[in-house]
């Protein structure tokens, strides 16, 4: 079976790269639940700018679509994003991953090419990657509440913490 991973990050504590992971069969519906949770005019969601009840309906849906859900931590800033992408890559590929969409920012993308690309090669992978922003790719709206919920704590953490593997980046 083939798996999709979308890939967002949180900054709110430490350094935190999400990985949700879809099987691919399951992404057109996947993006279509995503969109069906738009209101008014919104073009997309943004988890942190919601309401306490908005959440609790987006995460749920966001963790019934995603089979599995990868943190990447890294306790330093310090070339942080660097440190969890090339944690991510080894792990994603170990876990049958060939398709991944991290949410595009233009001040990241050429760092994040350079370090999938030698990652990918490392690991002799068939990776793919790609950027795009929120509003072209919904699901990259699931990584986006579940790295928020981890980085908030407390409850928050709670609702999310049994589908959620963590590791360490350095």
């Amino acid at each position: 079976m083939a798996w999709h991973a979308y890939v967002d990050e949180s900054k709110r504590r430490d350094y935190i790269v999400a990985a949700a992971v879809i099987a691919a069969d399951g992404v057109v519906g996947a993006r279509q639940a995503m969109r069906g949770l738009l209101v008014g005019k919104q073009q997309r969601i943004h988890f942190k700018d919601e309401k306490p009840a908005r959440k609790e309906l987006i995460i749920a849906t966001a963790l019934d679509l995603c089979t599995d859900v990868r943190l990447y931590v890294c306790r330093t800033r310090h070339s942080a994003r660097e440190s969890c992408l090339q944690t991510m890559v080894p792990d994603l590929v170990d876990i049958g991953v060939d398709r991944l969409v991290l949410e595009r920012d233009q001040s990241t993308v050429q760092l994040d090419k350079q370090v999938l690309y030698e990652a990918t090669r490392k690991v002799g992978a068939a990776l793919t990657y790609h950027h795009h922003t929120p509003h072209q790719e919904p699901l990259l709206w699931v990584p986006d509440a579940i790295a928020w919920c981890w980085a908030a704590g407390g409850a928050w953490r709670q609702r999310v913490s049994a589908r959620v593997t963590v590791f360490e980046a350095r």
